[in-house]
C-alpha cells in the first residue's frame, strides 16, 4: 500500500510535514536514488534516503498510536540540544519499536507540569494547530503575606508587553504554613511569564507554576516527577477528537482488534460436544 512520503515520515517522527516538504524542495529527500517530489507516493520496497541516511527500514515497521503524559520536572529540557549538558525529557521516556516521540503541548526549560506526547507526528501536528482554543489550569504556589497585609484582590485581566491576557478564575485552593496553592484557569494557553506577571502585580512572590491541565488531558495527581503514563479512554478519545480522529474503541474495531483490557471471547470449535464436570452440574 503506497502513503504520501511526507506523510509517512511524519508518522514515523523523522520531521513534521512541513520540514519534510522542505527537505523535498531542497533536494535532501531521495527516493529509488532520485529526488523525491512534493505529494510524491511511496511503497514498502521504495527506498527512501533523508539526508543521505537510509530510513526505509524505519518506515517498514508499523508504528503503533501511542499518547503517554509525563510530569516534566522544571530542570528538564523538553529536547536535548546538541553542546548541551542539560538533561532531556526523551531520557526518560519509554522506548518506541518505530518512530520517536513527539511534544503535543511545549514546556521549556524551568518550566514543569504536565507534558503530552505522542507517537503519531500527524497527530501532533493536527492537535498543535487546535491549540488556541484550548482551556489550561495551572496550579500556582506563593508566599503567604504577612498577617498585617492580608490577601490583595487578584485581577483576572493583566498587560503582558503590550497585550492584554484574559484569565477565567484565580482561586485560593489550599496550603499550610508559609506556602499557598492558586488554582488558576484560562480559556486558552497562556504563557507562564504572564502567570507570574499575574501575581507578582498583586504583591505576591511565586514559587511555583504547574501546568496541571492542557486541554481535556490532565496531570494525574499519582504520577510522580520524571515518571509517564499512557493516556487512555475519555481523555485519550477526546484528544483524538481535537485531531479529527476515531475513538480508540472504534479505530480497535476496524483494525479487528478488542478495544484495549478487553480479550476476545474464544470460540468452540463447531461440532464439539460441551463437556459436563460430574456431581450433577
Amino acid at each position: 500500500m503506497e502513503e504520501r512520503l511526507h506523510k509517512l515520515l511524519a508518522q514515523h517522527g523523522i520531521g513534521s510535514r512541513r520540514q519534510v516538504e522542505a527537505w523535498i524542495r531542497e533536494g535532501r529527500v531521495l527516493v529509488n536514488g532520485k529526488p523525491a517530489g512534493i505529494g510524491q507516493r511511496v511503497g514498502p520496497r521504495d527506498r527512501v534516503i533523508v539526508d543521505g541516511r537510509d530510513v526505509s527500514k524505519r518506515l517498514a515497521v508499523r508504528s503503533e498510536l501511542r499518547v503517554i503524559v509525563y510530569h516534566k520536572p522544571s530542570g528538564e529540557m523538553s529536547r536535548s540540544r546538541e553542546g548541551d549538558d542539560r538533561s532531556g525529557v526523551e531520557d526518560r521516556l519509554p522506548s518506541l519499536r518505530a518512530g520517536r516521540w513527539l511534544p503535543v503541548n511545549s514546556l521549556a526549560f524551568g518550566e514543569d507540569g504536565l507534558l503530552i506526547l505522542t507517537s503519531d507526528g500527524t497527530l501532533a501536528s493536527a492537535i498543535r494547530r487546535n491549540a488556541e482554543t484550548l482551556p489550561v489550569e495551572f496550579r500556582v504556589r506563593v508566599l503567604k503575606p504577612r498577617d498585617d497585609e492580608g490577601w490583595p484582590d487578584m485581577l483576572l485581566e493583566i498587560d503582558v508587553e503590550g497585550e492584554p491576557v484574559q484569565f477565567t478564575a484565580v482561586e485560593r485552593i489550599e496550603g499550610a504554613g508559609t506556602n499557598v496553592w492558586f488554582r488558576v484557569t484560562a480559556d486558552q494557553p497562556v504563557r507562564r511569564g504572564a502567570v507570574r506577571a499575574l501575581f507578582d502585580g498583586a504583591g505576591l512572590k511565586v514559587s511555583r507554576v504547574m501546568l496541571v491541565k492542557w486541554g481535556p488531558v490532565a496531570l494525574p495527581r499519582d504520577l510522580p516527577r520524571g515518571r509517564s503514563r499512557d493516556l487512555e479512554g475519555p481523555e485519550l478519545d477526546a484528544l483524538l477528537a481535537l485531531a479529527g480522529r476515531a475513538k480508540t474503541q472504534e479505530r480497535a474495531r476496524a483494525a479487528g482488534r478488542p478495544p484495549r483490557g478487553k480479550k476476545p471471547a474464544r470460540s468452540r470449535p463447531p461440532g464439539r460436544p460441551t463437556a459436563r464436570r460430574s456431581g450433577g452440574r
